[in-house]
């Protein structure tokens, strides 16, 4: 990742450039390039991925896939670290208070489509009643989620993608910072490179509009039931698909796709109040290990309040870090960390 295609074999040796001077020259071009694409293509380079008979020009295509690569999630807001996130959830009474001064603030209803799609919306009517986002702290719209018995509408699907795709410069224009995807439950893909190609499109132009990403899962990835065994009827009565590839492609995904995000989050809790110690909350799943997620700019768990609360003062990224070479591995860093306050 990082690297653009082609080289720098068509300068002439009368004009030298750096490294440096090369990469900007690169990224313009390129950003050049993905316009005229979105313009042909209305914005809308995913919507039918996964569909049956999609004609390949339809498809995300190569040139977005290197763009993404090429910006691996860079973008111009500052993440400021140690960082501290909180889910902002919309009209649920069993969300809490904010724990401490959240630096980003992520307005979550679990929803195929990007919801909200507007700051004063994320800014008021988010649970519990009163509670406002710090004026300091980026705001994050969500994407995604873990469906509920036998929905879908909280799953990532090719149509919630191509949304992220048109929607990226209006959010930012809206006063957004970052999009956050939670990765729990998927539809609709026909294969593992339709869902690469449509996540790495729709990361690449949020970071083209300036926004930064945040991938959040269940624990360490696929191995919780609604993404290892979806499509049985036990899970989501059939509606849901599970990982597609399974374990092996999820390696991939890891390597390949993870570190195009500004943050990767395991989510370190089931019922969202559990204590103990850091293998306790965040112990992984089904033999995936959190080692393969190395490659994350910043590592911020996902912890419920009552954890914080639990350790007494203590700073959470201490303690996570403390445990870290035993639990997420020796070249994991924990920079941060997002509470589910769950009451």
């Amino acid at each position: 990742p990082g690297r653009a295609p082609g080289g720098a074999a068509a300068h002439t040796s009368r004009t030298r450039y750096s490294a440096e001077q090369l990469l900007v020259m690169r990224c313009y071009a390129t950003a050049l390039a993905l316009a005229a694409v979105a313009t042909v293509t209305h914005g809308h380079p995913t919507q039918a991925a996964g569909t049956a008979g999609t004609a390949e020009s339809e498809r995300p295509t190569a040139r977005g896939t290197e763009f993404a690569t090429l910006l691996g999630g860079s973008s111009p807001d500052s993440l400021v670290t140690p960082g501290v996130g909180y889910y902002a959830g919309k009209e649920i009474a069993s969300y809490g208070p904010p724990i401490g001064t959240p630096t980003v603030w992520i307005c979550f209803v679990g929803s195929s489509e990007l919801t909200p799609t507007t700051t004063a919306a994320c800014k008021d009517g988010y649970s519990p009643a009163g509670s406002k986002p710090p004026s300091t702290a980026l705001l994050f719209t969500n994407i995604g989620g873990g469906a509920g018995a036998g929905d879908i509408e909280q799953s990532i699907t090719p149509a919630g993608l191509s949304s992220v795709v048109s929607m990226a410069p209006t959010l930012k224009a809206n006063g957004f910072s970052g999009v956050s995807f939670d990765m729990e439950t998927l539809s609709g893909f026909a294969s593992f490179d339709d869902f690469s190609q449509a996540m790495k499109y729709a990361v690449g132009n949020c970071t083209a509009a300036g926004l930064l990403t945040l991938l959040t899962t269940a624990k360490s990835g696929i191995s919780t039931g609604a993404l290892l065994n979806g499509g049985l009827p036990s899970v989501n009565n059939g509606r849901t698909q599970p990982w597609p590839g399974g374990t092996t492609t999820f390696a991939t995904f890891q390597e390949d796709v993870v570190p195009l995000f500004d943050i990767y989050s395991p989510q370190c809790y089931s019922s969202g109040t559990q204590v103990g110690s850091v293998h306790d909350i965040c112990i992984p799943f089904g033999g995936i290990s959190y080692a393969g997620f190395s490659g994350a700019k910043h590592f911020w768990p996902s912890v419920g309040g009552k954890w914080v609360q639990s350790l007494n003062g203590a700073d959470p990224v201490d303690t996570l870090n403390a445990e870290s070479g035993t639990n997420f591995g020796p070249d994991i860093t924990v920079t941060g960390y997002i509470v589910f306050n769950k009451i």
